[in-house]
């Protein structure tokens, strides 16, 4: 039976128990991590925690509505147990009426056979497998992720381990922040991402500097269950010039090459960003996002 659970009400001993059984294998349904990026939420709950379904929720104008918070790739059902198409539907049609809109991102493990194909929106994320040598992750760079490999090794590039999140923050707003509509509220809750992970030792980050002792690229990564997430970059106009980011993620595959870990891209539909992961030999993993629309015109103009 699947019943709703308030926040309040949960028990976060066996929601994380579930959350870290699921093969997906992914942090972010974690209880205290969902907690760092909205301030209450709900959940769907299947017998004794058996599959959990977390309900981030809002009301704008007078309608309720679930949306994927900040800091999230994707959410959707957990489960000890291999998931059915038939219990991710279940999952679906016990969502509260209450909310008039709806727009989730499934995760990689979600079979959506059994929705209305009409609702649900394809994405792509990218992985990449490191427990092999380097020479055998090395071989599957295409041409091009060579050939900027090689002209990154010509810059006098040094790799930093220990800047504190501040930096690579603004490092990005004063790039590609500029084009994004990224609140002060967004960069807040990234900011305690980061702390919180270096704090539980679950994330470190690389910063690399040019030649005149400049920041020009850097990358925080969060490790948990085997995987290596990318959760956020940065990169300036001399680093894209100098193709920094690929020299810091090669040489993070050299240092973790072998291991028994999952490296994880957290994404991208973004043809340039997509080409650029997938050109390290990355696999496309496909999950989806559910957007259901019960608002009547004219309130249906207003959903965001």
């Amino acid at each position: 039976m699947i019943k709703l659970v308030t926040h309040t009400d949960l028990d976060v001993d066996k929601w994380d128990t579930c959350i870290k059984a699921d093969e997906s294998k992914m942090f972010y349904g974690l209880s205290w991590y969902l907690d760092i990026l909205v301030k209450e939420w709900d959940a769907l709950v299947y017998n004794d925690y058996e599959a959990v379904f977390p309900l981030i929720f809002n009301k704008k104008y007078g309608v309720h509505y679930l949306n994927r918070p900040y800091g999230v790739q994707q959410l959707g059902v957990f489960s000890k147990t291999i998931l059915s198409p038939e219990l991710i539907r279940d999952f679906i049609l016990a969502i509260p009426t209450k909310y008039l809109f709806i727009d989730v991102f499934l995760n990689v493990n979600n079979p959506v056979g059994l929705l209305n194909q009409k609702n649900i929106h394809r994405n792509v994320n990218y992985e990449l497998n490191l427990h092999r040598s380097y020479q055998s992750i090395y071989e599957g760079y295409n041409k091009r992720t060579v050939r900027n490999l090689k002209k990154a090794k010509k810059f006098k590039h040094r790799i930093f381990e220990h800047d504190s999140p501040e930096q690579i923050i603004t490092l990005f707003k004063n790039n590609k922040g500029k084009e994004t509509s990224l609140t002060e509220q967004q960069y807040a809750v990234m900011r305690q991402v980061m702390y919180v992970m270096l704090h539980k030792h679950r994330g470190y980050m690389w910063t690399i500097y040019d030649e005149h002792n400049t920041i020009i690229a850097g990358a925080f990564f969060i490790e948990s269950f085997g995987r290596i997430t990318l959760l956020f970059s940065a990169t300036d106009q001399v680093g894209k010039k100098q193709h920094a980011m690929t020299y810091l993620l090669d040489e993070l595959f050299i240092a973790r090459a072998t291991d028994q870990v999952v490296f994880d891209f957290e994404g991208s539909n973004i043809k340039g960003l997509a080409d650029f992961y997938a050109g390290f030999g990355a696999e496309e993993k496909i999950y989806y996002n559910l957007k259901i629309n019960k608002l009547p015109w004219p309130l249906s103009l207003m959903k965001k």
